[in-house]
């Protein structure tokens, strides 16, 4: 995956003809599908179908839509000339004259802006600043500290970050405009405007014309339109899903740091804080309180008592434990985690059909294929289990899926029929859904709190999200500043690198 590399229109052919009757769309002698789908409060999806060219999604999530809309504020002329208004009647979106284009796989949509536009949003990334004119970019969840140079994330910002949400938020004199890329694929933007001062060769200057598309996939964009923006939130939110109320305590100060291991460290904690009467609702745990990083184990000799009886000292002063979940299970037969994985054929495979292999905290690991049902009920179960255990939350960690080094190009999906650029930006959002059924399956009634590395659209239902692996720096203050739960993160990280050792 070229992280700087992008699509040029010039490689692409362009939209002949539409037929809005038929939906009939010609490109280069060839014949595609359009549709326009028009919902309540101007919101629409548009869908391009071929499929010699493109196989069909099977998303983990669908999106939820409006009730449906005969507005007429979206319309498509012969000429695939895209054109969406406001309530009023005014143009707020135009398609450039190259409005739809192919390449292989790889699609584009090509629009006008004026040269009052101004581009925000880009989901999780993080550019410096808030506007982002002159910016070409793409979506693909990396695991930042492997996929990065330490001189790269030290002191700059990465592109692409841990997640990715393809969601551009355009602001004109006529109000607002959302463009959400509804695809696994890695998607890309690239917007128009750019301080000429920095323009030292002719490549720097980013194209006149906003483009949005994806390198693979069905092409599927929504369109959402509100006079401002906290309207056009409320839109976006209700499409991808809203965030459901977290437990109480999980708003509260948790204390984390690497090393902490089991029952030792557990209880000095909670006697310190008592102690001092600081109030403290959670103690985390990192990948040391499992059996050599076996997932779903704990270490006998960091519990020599179990968990229960240390778990429930802690929660008579509403102290809860959050414990760090990998997705790699250990590729060692013999271990139950892998062998009912194995049995039942829930792991990744490779073009050879056999389980793909990669290198992380446990050795050799295998990594369940969260895109099938049965898998995420198998792994629910686990969950429950550890759950039962008394574990209150859990923290999804390497969920990009990180591999350690081994190219993960060749971890296919479904069974080895899907390649990995199609569902790599899932794999997370497979992972929470999992676990956050897990956590209903052993009490439906308690409301579940994960916090979760990577995610992509849709991860907003059932987890939070923070920075990944991050630095006691103002880079890196900067970049949690965007989200509250980020900014307790770095704070908690710079306490425990400049005070507090003992803790």
């Amino acid at each position: 995956m070229f992280f700087t590399k992008f699509p040029h229109p010039a490689n692409c052919v362009f939209a002949e003809s539409f037929d809005s009757e038929s939906g009939l769309l010609t490109i280069n002698g060839s014949a595609f599908h359009a549709t326009l789908d028009s919902f309540e409060g101007n919101v629409h999806r548009l869908r391009i179908e071929n499929s010699d060219r493109w196989q069909k999604r099977k998303p983990l999530i669908e999106l939820k839509n409006p009730a449906e809309s005969s507005d007429n504020l979206a319309t498509i002329s012969d000429k695939f000339h895209i054109r969406l208004f406001d309530e009023s009647g005014n143009p707020v979106l135009v398609s450039a004259h190259l409005s739809f284009g192919v390449s292989g796989e790889t699609w584009m949509f090509c629009f006008d802006v004026t040269s009052d536009a101004r581009f925000f949003g880009m989901g999780e990334k993080n550019f410096g600043r808030m506007e982002l004119s002159g910016i070409r970019t793409k979506f693909w969840n990396t695991d930042v500290w492997s996929d990065f140079h330490f001189g790269q994330w030290k002191e700059h910002p990465t592109d692409p970050p841990y997640l990715s949400v393809p969601y551009l938020i355009v602001r004109d004199k006529g109000g607002y405009l959302g463009i959400l890329v509804n695809s696994g694929y890695p998607a890309f933007f690239e917007t128009p405007g750019i301080d000429e001062d920095r323009v030292f060769v002719e490549w720097q200057r980013t194209n006149r014309n906003l483009i949005v598309g994806a390198e693979g996939g069905e092409p599927e964009i929504w369109l959402i339109q509100a006079p401002d923006l906290k309207s056009l939130t409320q839109k976006f939110q209700k499409l991808v899903g809203v965030t459901p109320l977290p437990p109480i305590w999980a708003l509260g100060y948790h204390q984390s740091r690497w090393g902490y291991a089991g029952e030792k460290d557990l209880s000095s904690l909670h006697a310190k804080f008592s102690d001092e009467h600081i109030p403290c609702d959670a103690l985390w745990l990192d990948i040391d309180y499992m059996n050599g990083y076996r997932v779903f184990t704990v270490e006998a000799d960091h519990f020599p008592n179990g968990t229960k009886r240390v778990f429930g000292e802690l929660l008579k002063e509403n102290r809860r434990v959050v414990a760090i979940l990998d997705p790699g299970v250990k590729f060692e037969p013999g271990f139950s985690v892998y062998d009912s994985g194995h049995a039942a054929g829930h792991f990744c495979l490779n073009p050879e059909g056999r389980e793909f292999i990669g290198l992380v905290w446990p050795g050799e690991t295998v990594f369940p294929d969260f895109n099938l049902k049965q898998v995420r009920e198998w792994w629910s179960s686990h969950v429950a289990g550890l759950r039962g255990q008394g574990f209150g939350a859990f923290w999804l960690d390497m969920n990009d899926p990180s591999t350690g080094p081994v190219d993960p190009t060749s971890m296919l999906f479904h069974q080895g029929s899907v390649p990995h650029a199609a569902s790599r930006n899932d794999y997370a959002l497979g992972m929470q859904i999992a676990t956050f059924d897990g956590m209903l399956k052993f009490n439906p009634n308690e409301r579940p709190f994960l916090l979760s590395r990577s995610g992509s659209t849709g991860t907003s239902r059932f987890s939070a999200v923070w920075t990944g692996d991050n630095l006691s720096s103002y880079l890196y203050l900067q970049m949690a500043t965007a989200s509250p739960i980020r900014l307790v993160i770095w704070l908690r990280c710079l306490w425990l690198t400049s005070v507090r050792s003992d803790c």
